[in-house]
């Protein structure tokens, strides 16, 4: 990874940028800036000012080619025109990654495709991560009208610079349902595993009730003691090593006991009659100080909310604006503290403020003139302490840093 020159407490702008006092807040030591001005011209400057390779994440939210016209934008280019435009954008966005980092790339199905084709080109499609499905709407009001299937979804395109160095930390979301596999209650998971005593899970939670238990009773008394709860799993035997194929086939001849294979750095393997032992209490984590049933994170994003977005972070922006949610689980899939975070196309600076809030240096590009009225406002909120919604609650957001404004 190329080493980039840091500024120094107080320092004007890096070679090629001039900084503009009047604009900056907050401390002046800070890394953290937006750059006014147009965004391929800005990543270009980025790349020959000492900023490549220095970005472990960049989101880019570009126009959608929706066929309209915006206030702060025009949004009604020719497929041809659009696509170049975005191409030449995403060249200069590889240039500025880190060997470990990644891109995310917002798009509906408008351009997808043609979007999809042009990063398999410039990343390599050995590159491409994944096509994240982001559920922002619901089929109701005007849009249940519509003939044929109703639009209520964005894609998240998502490309490593290089796919072996990529390193995303692992991220859990909390499951709707009980997963009700899980369903026999371990009296004793203390003991050793050959003195394990199972029994219905039901029959336990009526057993502590006094009574026949609701199902959602059954449920929260499973998540809530769930080292004693576990299901019984039939394992790929093709796909285990030779130690652990024997001991199953040894599993399948002593049906009545449990048998433990060590495996270190992995978890150790629990056979019961042919069957792995899964414990529920590795499907579970505190979250707001109570357990909760959580499952990994999929392709499929149908749980952040973009509905009473408008006001959030103090910037209305109806209609163009992500939710702060969805920018902090990029960020904590593909991110540290500490780490770069690029965003060209900025706009009300939502990836700038969950990137502030999380602990995380940041460069945005912005040339619009609601960059003054609302994107400077909402990062100076943001640094005095005076933002409380969006990512604020999650990460105990209370201010400090700053930023400053290159031209």
């Amino acid at each position: 990874m190329a080493t980039a020159t840091t500024l120094a407490p107080g320092a004007s702008a890096p070679p090629g940028f001039a900084r503009d006092a009047r604009r900056c807040h907050g401390d002046s030591r800070s890394e953290c800036a937006v750059v006014h001005g147009d965004n391929l011209d800005a990543m270009r400057r980025l790349a020959r000012a000492g900023f490549a390779g220095r970005f472990r994440c960049a989101y880019f939210d570009p126009p959608f080619n929706s066929g309209r016209r915006f206030v702060e934008y025009d949004d009604a280019l020719s497929p041809a025109a659009w696509l170049s435009a975005v191409r030449e954008r995403l060249a200069c966005a590889r240039d500025l990654l880190a060997a470990d980092g990644a891109i995310f790339v917002e798009i509906d199905d408008t351009e997808v495709g043609a979007l999809q084709v042009a990063m398999d080109e410039l990343f390599g499609r050995e590159q491409r991560v994944s096509t994240v499905t982001v559920v922002r709407s619901a089929a109701t009001g005007h849009k249940a009208q519509n003939r044929g299937p109703v639009n209520v979804t964005d894609f998240l395109l998502v490309y490593a610079r290089d796919r072996a160095r990529w390193r995303p930390n692992r991220l859990v979301r909390e499951r709707a349902t009980y997963d009700r596999a899980y369903r026999t209650w371990l009296d004793d998971p203390g003991a050793p595993c050959a003195r394990w005593r199972f029994r219905p899970l039901g029959e336990r939670v009526r057993e502590a009730l006094g009574r026949a238990p609701t199902r959602a009773e059954t449920e929260r008394f499973a998540v809530d003691n769930a080292g004693h709860v576990v299901r019984f799993a039939q394992p790929r035997f093709e796909a285990v090593s030779r130690a652990a194929q024997a001991l199953i086939e040894r599993s399948r001849r002593e049906p009545a006991r449990v048998l433990r294979l060590r495996r270190p750095g992995r978890r150790d393997l629990l056979l019961r009659a042919g069957n792995r032992v899964l414990f529920l209490a590795d499907k579970v984590v505190q979250i707001d100080g109570r357990p909760r049933l959580v499952e990994p994170l999929t392709n499929v994003w149908d749980d952040v909310p973009f509905q009473g977005i408008a006001r959030e972070g103090g910037a209305r922006f109806v209609r163009n604006k992500k939710p702060e949610a969805l920018l902090a689980r990029i960020l904590s899939l593909a991110t540290d503290p500490g780490d770069w975070v690029l965003d060209a196309y900025l706009g009300s600076g939502t990836t700038a403020a969950v990137a502030h809030k999380m602990g995380r240096r940041w460069i945005g590009v912005e040339r619009g003139d609601h960059l003054d009225a609302m994107c400077l406002p909402r990062l100076r909120r943001v640094v005095d302490g005076e933002d409380p919604t969006g990512a604020s609650r999650t990460f105990s957001w209370q201010g400090g840093g700053g930023f400053h404004v290159w031209t």
